[in-house]
């Protein structure tokens, strides 16, 4: 009995499907649009996040020391900063490390060998690298080096050039997230009210078959179901519409996308690979976006009819 009416409430949905067929056209261009706009977000967030994160990798903060520090006190301060949560790695180099250092980088240059052995002194710090667990951490990490019980061992703190870098990383990927939840919201927006609007349609052309179905005790369920699978059919249609497009376009510009952030990298980031990986997830939450926007707007236009 339960199978049977089930059967007879999909039926009354596809035919509900067919007889708006343009309106229901409609809708699907638009959710679809709006969860390739999710999908985009999802690509734009996931690229900004990796790319930040290598980009942490290679900017830290040197503290240069002064000739006056002795080790004791460098291992201090180091043991110190190590300690903070935000701080992912220490790295001190001693002023014989960074002689060396400059010499093998330099190892062709007679000038400059000439030059160092004429000195009569090493010129090179001490010095003391920082890498944060959170590009946004940096600031605060640098902040701390400057205070006034350090003064008298610290020379230098270096991370004005990489700081200005990533404040622009960071405020161009909040611009890009801010924009693309804002279009996402107003294509929601209007997959409500066409959905919405398509449901009363339908519910006007069937205006006649459902008070025939009230008078005659048909439950409030079997009147509203047809309509609201009638729109979870739209939204399995766009999800389904829209991963195909977002994984194609991915199949096809992920070579691009990948040498224009990630190259030079020893193992480079795939963005399609990533998405394939975490197709759970992608697919997932655009489900959950389409199902929630279906169900909501053609559940407010039934029972709005109904009473």
């Amino acid at each position: 009995m339960i199978g049977i009416t089930f059967f007879r409430v999909l039926r009354n949905a596809l035919r509900n499907f067919r007889r708006n067929v343009w309106l229901s056209i409609a809708t699907t261009v638009i959710m679809t649009l709006t969860l390739l706009v999710i999908s985009f977000l999802y690509v734009v967030n996931v690229i900004g996040t990796q790319v930040l994160t290598t980009f942490s990798q290679k900017v830290d903060i040197a503290v240069i020391f002064k000739n006056s520090a002795t080790d004791e006190q460098i291992k201090t301060i180091e043991s110190n900063v190590s300690a903070r949560p935000d701080v992912a790695d220490t790295h001190v180099i001693s002023s014989e490390e960074a002689l060396n250092q400059f010499r093998a980088r330099h190892k062709d240059d007679p000038y400059i060998e000439q030059a160092l052995s004429e000195l009569q002194r090493n010129p090179l710090p001490n010095s003391l690298y920082i890498i944060a667990k959170d590009p946004q951490f940096y600031t605060d990490i640098s902040n701390s080096l400057r205070d006034p019980s350090y003064a008298q061992f610290i020379e230098k703190v270096n991370f004005e050039d990489s700081k200005q870098i990533i404040e622009k990383l960071i405020h161009i990927m909040a611009v890009i997230k801010n924009t693309a939840l804002l279009v996402t919201g107003i294509f929601a927006v209007l997959v409500m009210l066409i959905m919405f609007n398509t449901i009363r349609l339908a519910i006007y052309s069937f205006r006649e078959e459902i008070d025939i179905m009230r008078l005659v005790g048909a439950s409030r369920w079997y009147i509203q179901s047809p309509f609201i699978l009638e729109s979870m059919l739209v939204a399995i249609i766009s999800v389904t519409i829209s991963i195909t497009t977002t994984f194609l376009l991915l199949n096809a510009g992920a070579e691009q996308i990948n040498r224009f952030f990630f190259a030079g990298q020893n193992a480079a980031f795939d963005i399609y690979a990533y998405a394939i990986s975490h197709w759970v997830q992608l697919i997932g939450t655009e489900f959950g976006v389409a199902l929630l926007l279906a169900v909501m707007s053609s559940y407010i236009a039934v029972r709005r009819y109904l009473k």
